[in-house]
Formats: structure tokens, C-alpha cells, sequence
């Protein structure tokens, strides 16, 4: 009889074990990342948020090793609430972070690895072509894949003169943007923007 109660309670607690488990890998959902002003902004959804003491946020510049950068209290909503965490990464292309999660049943578990790329600024390889411009604006950059650039023309307080989309190739590429006769001699920036590279140069407008 000793037995047989010794091997329910070793199977109960393996179930409840089990159990345990489940509901704890069910609390986190929606964990994402963003990067904005040179910071990554965290954001995730906890669906039964009464059992969660807390958050350790973790973060990875090579996915093995992990370091804990923040710790975060649950707050008292009853069901679900959402969180958010902003991250400095300032210098850094790729960042990968992790959950650490504290119940309020101390168990602990993580939540999935999510990876965050920051945009990269390189050294200007804008290349403005008979500079002072008159009619029309010629300039080469590089890209580093087939992808579509946004274009823009600003003057030096701001105000956006100019947008377009434009296609371009891997390797070297030369542009030209044909300007209006209403626009006034004067300094003006040239900004070319695409998924991964922010760049600008000035020119002048005869």
C-alpha cells in the first residue's frame, strides 16, 4: 500500500509539474521589437497577468550569451496586460533580447528569442554632380541590394520640396531629379533613405 501511494504522489506531482508548465508558457504572447531613435522598443502581451511577479529582460549581441540589462514588477491588472521596455543600441546592428519570467508560484520561464536590427548609418557615398545644380539634379550612391529608395528634397528649414520612390540596383546608381523653375537659388539637402541606410548630402540650386 506504502507502494502504490509513494508512486500516486510521484505521478501527481510529475502532472501537476506538467500543468505548471503549460500555464506558465501560456502567459506571454505577442513579444516583438522595434527599433526607433537609435533605441529598440520592446513590447509584449500577458494574457493571465495576476500570476506574474515579474520580468527580467535580457539581452544578446551574439544569441548565446545573455545579459540581464532590466528587471520590471507585474502590475495588478487582473487579465491581460501589455508591457513595454526601450533599450539604448545605439552603435549596435543587430541585438537579440529575452524574457525571463517570475510567477507568482516562483517557477521561472523564458520566452522566445526575438532579434531586433537598428538601422545603419554609414559615411555619406552620396555623390552630387555639377555642383551647383541648375534644371536638374544628377547624383550617384551606392546600394548594397535590388531595393526601392525614398527621395526627398529639403530645404535647410526643414520643408520637404520633393518625394519620390525610385528603384535601385546592386552596386553603383545614378539618379537625376529634374527640378522646377519655381524653385529659388539656395542651399537644399538631398536625403536618401531605404531599409537599412539614412544618408544626406547638400547641394546648391543656381
Amino acid at each position: 500500500m506504502k507502494k502504490i501511494f509513494t508512486l500516486l504522489l510521484i505521478t501527481f506531482s510529475i502532472i501537476t509539474q506538467s500543468l505548471n508548465a503549460q500555464l506558465d508558457m501560456a502567459f506571454i504572447s505577442n513579444f516583438s521589437g522595434i527599433q526607433a531613435n537609435s533605441c529598440n522598443q520592446l513590447d509584449w502581451t500577458i494574457a493571465n497577468n495576476r500570476a506574474v511577479h515579474s520580468f527580467e529582460i535580457e539581452k544578446s549581441i551574439d544569441g548565446k550569451e545573455f545579459k540581464l540589462i532590466a528587471v520590471l514588477l507585474a502590475t495588478e491588472t487582473y487579465n491581460t496586460e501589455s508591457y513595454t521596455y526601450t533599450d539604448s543600441a545605439r552603435g549596435v546592428e543587430k541585438i537579440m533580447y529575452r524574457l525571463r519570467i517570475l510567477n507568482k508560484r516562483q517557477h521561472d520561464f523564458y520566452s522566445r528569442i526575438i532579434m531586433v536590427r537598428s538601422k545603419v548609418t554609414l559615411d555619406n557615398d552620396i555623390r552630387i554632380i555639377d555642383n551647383p545644380v541648375r534644371d536638374k539634379l544628377s547624383f550617384n550612391f551606392s546600394s548594397t541590394k535590388v531595393q526601392q529608395a525614398d527621395i526627398r528634397l529639403y530645404s535647410l528649414a526643414g520643408k520637404i520640396l520633393i518625394t519620390q520612390k525610385m528603384g535601385c540596383l546592386k552596386g553603383n546608381n545614378l539618379m537625376t531629379i529634374y527640378l522646377s523653375a519655381g524653385l529659388a537659388p539656395g542651399i537644399y539637402v538631398l536625403e536618401i533613405n531605404n531599409d537599412l541606410v539614412h544618408q544626406t548630402e547638400t547641394f546648391v540650386k543656381q
